[in-house]
């Protein structure tokens, strides 16, 4: 099953069609102008007890493969899900599931629908109630909502990064626990070493050491499958002796790529914190040059949650500060 639309689509945005993107972004020079955030919440700490959802890649069955948040609508019994994705700037909603509920729940997403967005759309995030003034619904599949199966996994939308704009998120992986809140805890102040890190446009990059040298990493929490996605080059100076090369396709639009991993015994260091590194991964069919120019950026990758699953992840985009803390 597909969780979000393409992983790849989204890398590959980055990669290929965000070059000048990433200039902008590391030289700060103007941006394109994301919409206002539309999220309206309490400003209170709230924790949410989070769901990982499983797939299979290459065959292989991968329990981690997307952060899923429990969702409830009024006046519907169903529980939803939605995947909290960092990746994304913004929150949006699946068309197909959205005409699904509106069909048998009318009241629970009244039609107040204006182009591809909804206003004034309700929702509640574990005990977060939020109120999205405005929200992009956007065709995802064809799928619809198996009604007779209450114990099914309705994933109905993403979660994106104005649920944690100007707020602390804390991550805490180990224990499926994302707490919300205006500042870092005392008790995590004491194990974590905070350094500065970009938040532009809603996106996360954070400085890193990688083979002994300092680049910066996307960070992208809609993305489980790979540990460090990045350029061929770096995964061959990543990769053990004598590491085998695993093959598979992968889709992105409508193309059909290869993604090539190897295994690794190396590490990254974040914040003070050495992480180990077990794999790495490049992608063939991606423009080099564009790679190239990115690297010259000090760009050097993407990473998403298989990294930190056995840590706790600290970020507060309002002072642009992030730690890392292991799991107790």
């Amino acid at each position: 099953m597909q969780i979000k639309p393409n992983f790849f689509k989204k890398f590959l945005s980055v990669i290929l069609g965000s070059t000048i993107f990433s200039i902008k972004l590391i030289m700060a020079q103007s941006m394109p102008t994301l919409p206002v955030n539309q999220l309206v919440m309490s400003s209170e700490t709230k924790t949410i007890s989070f769901r990982w959802h499983g797939d299979y890649i290459n065959s292989k069955w991968e329990a981690n493969t997307a952060i899923l948040i429990p969702v409830k609508l009024k006046n519907c019994p169903r529980l939803f899900y939605m995947q909290f994705d960092l990746g994304s700037p913004y929150s949006l909603l699946y068309k197909n599931k959205v005409e699904a509920i509106q069909m048998k729940y009318p009241k629970s997403i009244p039609l107040r629908e204006v182009g591809d967005k909804l206003q004034n759309f309700s929702f509640n995030v574990a005990e977060i109630s939020i109120l999205a003034k405005e929200i992009i619904v956007q065709q995802f599949d064809s799928t619809s909502i198996d009604w007779k199966d209450k114990n099914s996994t309705e994933i109905i939308g993403t979660i994106g990064a104005d649920l944690i704009d100007n707020k602390v998120v804390i991550i805490d992986y180990a224990n499926c626990k994302l707490t919300i809140s205006k500042s870092i805890p005392e008790k995590l102040l004491g194990h974590i070493s905070l350094t500065n890190f970009i938040y532009s446009n809603r996106s996360v990059l954070f400085p890193a050491k990688l083979k002994g040298k300092e680049t910066i990493l996307y960070f992208d929490t809609g993305s489980s499958m790979f540990e460090l996605l990045t350029n061929k080059e770096m995964c061959s100076q990543l990769a053990k002796t004598n590491a085998e090369l695993i093959q598979y396709k992968v889709k992105s639009w409508s193309k059909l790529l290869t993604a090539n991993t190897l295994a690794s015994n190396d590490s990254l260091e974040f914040a003070g914190t050495t992480i180990p590194l077990r794999s790495s991964t490049y992608i063939e069919g991606i423009s080099n040059t564009q790679i190239e120019q990115m690297s010259k950026m000090g760009i050097h990758g993407m990473i998403g949650n298989k990294l930190f699953l056995n840590y706790i992840l600290v970020i507060d985009t309002k002072n642009q500060k992030f730690g890392i803390a292991s799991s107790f």
